[in-house]
């Protein structure tokens, strides 16, 4: 999310520093994709309560005219990125369709079953280019869920209009992310969308709360998730839920969130990240938390695990600015940059680095959320 000071969130507090090295099992990185025999068994589905946050916005000068994303801060693709990883793949454009193929396959890899995707407004690139993610995304068997950013005359009322809009634009879709849940924000027991509004702190709370409460008992109720630390915000906004997205802070604070939702009837959603790295994408507000060959990724998911949230985010699958990504990335030099993949994450070989967080990822699924 191209900065968490650029979108208002207050500087966070950096967690103590873990041990450099996972003490857990190597990871297994799944081989090569074959074509399934008649004796084959079934990959295991993707877990319904775990969702990676999506970025749709990435465009290339050869598939789209020019540049987006990749080229920000004055960088000169596709050597020189606004990224401290490079893509396994190169970096590539939001709207090929064989990009989104891969990456719904990276998905399904990973046992993810749902995607956030990133929506900036109306007639935006991101609003433009739903389409193709929603149909990659229905043949995978991966659902769509809508994370609200904020953007330029935002309020309360067009954020519920904008799920007024993106419900009766993408409704009918089977891959819609749908979620039969009551909470203390809707008694509804039917299935309903869900989004994600991050910074609500920007709308004052009595408008949110009106405007939500207008959405309720319609057609277009929905799972609204708040952006906060806190279950009593969500309450207090008339939200379902809170999810954190903060790749920066202390995983030690997902028990007592947990427990302050059950109490309050609110879904929680605690999320993990394998570190952040935000230096070439922005001039100011840059940070770094090291991904400590894993041991970051992994100490994420083991309390998010015994704190036992009904649901587990990932922050994120493609978020290249941040270096919050689990898409595969390699090493890369070009000139004056150097990139340094995934080597030695989680005790794996070179020639498996690419794709050690997507395996660590389905090791995790696993055990939050075994294969029935």
């Amino acid at each position: 999310m191209l900065g968490l000071a650029a979108c208002g969130s207050p500087k966070p507090t950096l967690p103590p520093t873990a041990s450099s090295t996972s003490t857990l099992p190597p990871v297994s990185t799944p081989a090569q994709t074959e074509a399934p025999s008649a004796t084959s068994t079934p990959d295991p589905l993707p877990a319904a309560n775990v969702t990676a946050f999506y970025y749709l916005w990435y465009g290339t000068a050869a598939h789209d005219g020019s540049w987006r994303h990749w080229n920000q801060l004055l960088h000169v693709p596709p050597d020189d990125i606004a990224s401290a990883f490079y893509p396994e793949r190169g970096p590539y454009s939001s709207r090929d369709s064989a990009v989104l193929e891969a990456q719904m396959a990276d998905l399904r890899t990973a046992r993810i079953g749902v995607i956030a995707v990133s929506w900036w407004g109306r007639g935006g690139w991101d609003d433009l280019s739903l389409d193709a993610l929603f149909a990659a995304a229905t043949t995978a068997g991966i659902k769509i869920a809508f994370h609200l950013e904020p953007y330029q005359g935002q309020t309360a009322a067009s954020a519920v209009a904008d799920i007024r809009y993106l419900v009766g634009r993408f409704g009918s879709s089977p891959s819609l992310e749908r979620v039969a849940r009551p909470t203390s924000g809707s008694s509804s027991t039917a299935p309903r969308p869900v989004f994600y509004l991050f910074a609500p702190s920007r709308m004052p709370a009595a408008d949110l709360k009106k405007a939500l409460g207008g959405l309720r008992g319609t057609a277009d109720d929905s799972i609204v998730m708040i952006h906060s630390p806190k279950a009593a915000t969500a309450t207090r906004v008339g939200g379902d839920g809170v999810y954190t997205y903060d790749p920066i802070g202390s995983p030690d604070a997902f028990a007592g969130l947990v427990a302050g939702c059950r109490a309050e009837n609110l879904i929680c959603s605690s999320n993990v990240s394998p570190g952040f790295d935000n230096r070439q994408a922005v001039a100011t507000a840059q940070q770094l938390v090291d991904r400590q060959s894993g041991a970051r990724y992994d100490s994420m998911w083991q309390a998010a695990i015994a704190a036992k949230p009904e649901w587990v985010g990932i922050v994120s699958f493609n978020e290249w600015h941040e270096g919050t990504q689990i898409e595969p990335a390699r090493d890369f030099t070009a000139g004056a940059r150097t990139y340094t993949g995934y080597e030695g994450a989680f005790g794996v070989s070179a020639g498996d680095a690419p794709m050690a967080y997507l395996a660590r990822t389905t090791y995790w699924v696993n055990k939050y959320a075994p294969a029935g």
